[in-house]
């Protein structure tokens, strides 16, 4: 970018910032902003293609967005030491960019590279790389705007998480009020029924009719399971939304399964799963654990099998049991359907994914679910 014409460029670049900053603020989410000023700034400054990285917690820096990058090499540059290739915070001004040779990430990248500090006040949160396949010397103006424009970006990250972080305690406001309604009215009303069932048990027990007797029975034992079910959903949603990891939560399940009605079930799992947002967690987490509360109900299964697969980003989670299984066509075709079957179906949704359930009676059930998921996504 040449600096002949110095008042020219000081107008153009607060267009050019004028720009960023209103997409920043109109941009839904940090990846929409983030792609959407890569797209504004990159052409104007002349550069051949641009990497937004941030530092994580372990220290790292982990990619957050790019632009004409090589997809090849995405993943060599995803997670990147912060120390040596961001800049020295130790003698560097705050105001300072430096420019290195790009071999510190990549031989097969641009080899100008230009860091960018992006900071919100004295905290530093990230980088701007800029490659330049010729060697390039920024003008006072340019690196002004860089720098100020790192400081806007800083700002739009602080934001973004300020938001998260309410709309996070909003939801879980949202779950201790319904909790709460669920406590004093359902569970209530639920405790009460199965008090009185138990005393018409006991009131019967004399008399000898043990078709009736055994009759009641099943309500108290059906009674004992919907009370479980919902002081276990009442914990659950006064609990806070804690994110433990797909596999671990389907795990636990699989245990408590086991435990609980002495099936055998079988938990295969090919390769690890790599964690997922707390959203798309609990909904693939209520899909394996509705399967499994259906078979217990329904199936009379002797063998259950779970299986967790992971390859490039496609997720695939399988239930399957030899179980007396069910006409799937006559249950779709019913007013309403089968209301656990449809939320299923409706949580597939929501991970953006595919849910098939394969059928017939006597023949057993196959629960298959199929999403996609990889880091770079929110990118």
């Amino acid at each position: 970018m040449s600096s002949e014409h110095p008042q020219d460029w000081n107008r153009d670049s607060l267009q050019l910032l004028y720009e960023i900053s209103n997409t920043l603020n109109l941009s839904e989410n940090l990846d929409e902003a983030f792609n959407n000023t890569l797209l504004l700034l990159i052409p104007r400054i002349g550069a051949e293609s641009a990497i937004i990285r941030l530092i994580e917690d372990d220290g790292n820096m982990a990619l957050a967005s790019h632009y004409n990058i090589d997809p090849a090499l995405l993943d060599a540059i995803k997670t990147t030491p912060l120390e040596g290739i961001l800049f020295s915070r130790e003698e560097d001004s705050i105001d300072e960019i430096r420019k290195s040779d790009s071999a510190l990430l990549s031989d097969k990248l641009p080899p100008t590279l230009i860091a960018v500090p992006i900071r919100h006040l004295v905290r530093t949160l990230g980088v701007l790389n800029l490659f330049y396949t010729d060697d390039v010397n920024l003008d006072e103006q340019t690196a002004l705007m860089l720098v100020t424009l790192g400081q806007h970006i800083g700002q739009a990250i602080i934001k973004a998480r300020q938001t998260e972080t309410e709309i996070q305690k909003r939801i879980q406001h949202e779950r201790n009020m319904l909790a709460n309604e669920l406590h004093d009215s359902l569970a209530q009303t639920l405790a009460s029924v199965r008090l009185q069932t138990r005393v018409l048990d006991q009131s019967i027990q004399p008399l000898g009719n043990y078709a009736v007797i055994n009759s009641i029975e099943k309500i108290e034992h059906g009674l004992d399971e919907a009370y479980t079910e919902l002081r276990q959903i009442i914990a659950y949603c006064r609990g806070p939304v804690e994110h433990q990891g797909l596999q671990p939560a389907i795990e636990a399940i699989v245990a408590k399964f086991r435990e609980e009605t002495g099936i055998h079930i079988l938990l295969q799992c090919e390769h690890p799963l790599p964690d997922i947002p707390t959203s798309m967690e609990i909904n693939a987490y209520r899909i394996v654990q509705e399967a499994l509360n259906n078979i217990k109900k329904h199936s009379q299964a002797k063998i259950v099998r779970v299986l967790l697969s992971y390859d490039n980003g496609e997720y695939l989670i399988m239930i399957e049991n030899d179980g007396k299984g069910f006409n799937q066509y006559a249950i779709e075709s019913k007013a309403g359907r089968h209301l656990g079957l449809t939320i299923m179906k409706e949580r597939a949704s929501h991970l953006g994914g595919e849910l098939k359930i394969e059928s017939e009676p006597d023949e057993g059930t196959r629960v298959e679910l199929r999403f996609h998921y990889q880091e770079s996504d929110e990118n």
